[in-house]
């Protein structure tokens, strides 16, 4: 099973919509998928119809009460993707955990049983510095960076890089920078030209190729519990995020399978 983090330190880049239908592409593809919700918001919880208030089986829940993470696996209304739920209790983990001095690898140790029932771990990461941060970091095999076209989040870039950088050496892992991903872009924007131009100038193949296109169709599939390949299967987020699957694939080095013949079926709210 490979592993890939989606990481960003700053907020609303992107980063819950690119994990949920990376999961969905992929699965599309045949592989079966792992999604894992590191963020106290379980905003990926909430986009496939999952409410982790209400449900007793979370992430936060096999760290605190030491059982497995196979316990805490659920289906969702994705053919291929299964879920583990992030949940508030994740907020305050740092201060509730037994084992504080291995608290950085403890995710690493809950996937590893499980590893072999997957073909790929896609792991939405929280937009902060923090304990479910770093173990996206040392239990990551990828990172996929998702970044807008703005100069904040450019200069947001470098801080990440850093932070990575020291991870690196800290916890001494080595995972590979699988790509930055342009999200939101409007093309027709003389910045977004200019911010994409300058990111390919100073990052240069790091920057990967596809970038995602701002459309409203990406922002209305959370609401309906969707992916956008159910929610809008022509449109230019659907593209994008197709073609996205195929370019992260090859970096993993995992081979580009063809799409299901079966179609995939989603449901407005999937149950445990």
């Amino acid at each position: 099973m490979k592993t890939v983090a989606v990481i960003n330190q700053k907020g609303g880049t992107g980063k819950t919509t690119t994990a949920v239908n990376l999961a969905a592409a992929c699965a599309a593809r045949g592989y079966w998928v792992l999604l894992v919700d590191l963020d106290p918001q379980s905003s990926a919880a909430y986009s496939l119809g999952l409410d982790p208030a209400r449900e007793p089986a979370t992430l936060a829940r096999a760290i605190l009460d030491e059982r497995p993470l196979v316990d805490m696996i659920r289906t969702t209304g994705i053919e291929g993707v299964e879920v583990v739920l992030g949940g508030p209790e994740l907020a305050t983990l740092e201060l509730r955990i037994k084992n504080p001095l291995t608290a950085v690898r403890v995710l690493a140790r809950l996937l590893e049983p499980v590893k072999p029932a997957y073909d790929l771990c896609i792991m939405d990461a929280p937009p902060a510095l923090s304990l479910m941060f770093t173990n996206a970091l040392s239990s990551a095999d990828g990172l996929l960076v998702p970044v807008t076209p703005s100069f904040l989040s450019a200069k947001g870039l470098e801080a990440l890089m850093a932070t990575i950088d020291e991870a690196r050496a800290d916890l001494q892992v080595n995972p590979e920078l699988l790509g930055i991903v342009l999200t939101m872009v409007d093309k027709r924007l003389a910045l977004d030209k200019e911010v994409e131009a300058n990111l390919r100038s100073v990052f240069g193949a790091k920057v990967l190729e596809q970038t995602i296109r701002l459309t409203v169709r990406l922002k209305e599939a959370p609401g309906h519990f969707r992916s956008i390949f159910t929610h809008a299967p022509g449109s230019s987020g659907a593209q994008d995020y197709d073609a996205l699957a195929d370019e992260v694939l090859a970096r993993l080095k995992l081979p580009v399978r063809q799409e299901k013949e079966t179609e995939v079926i989603e449901v407005s709210a999937a149950g445990g």
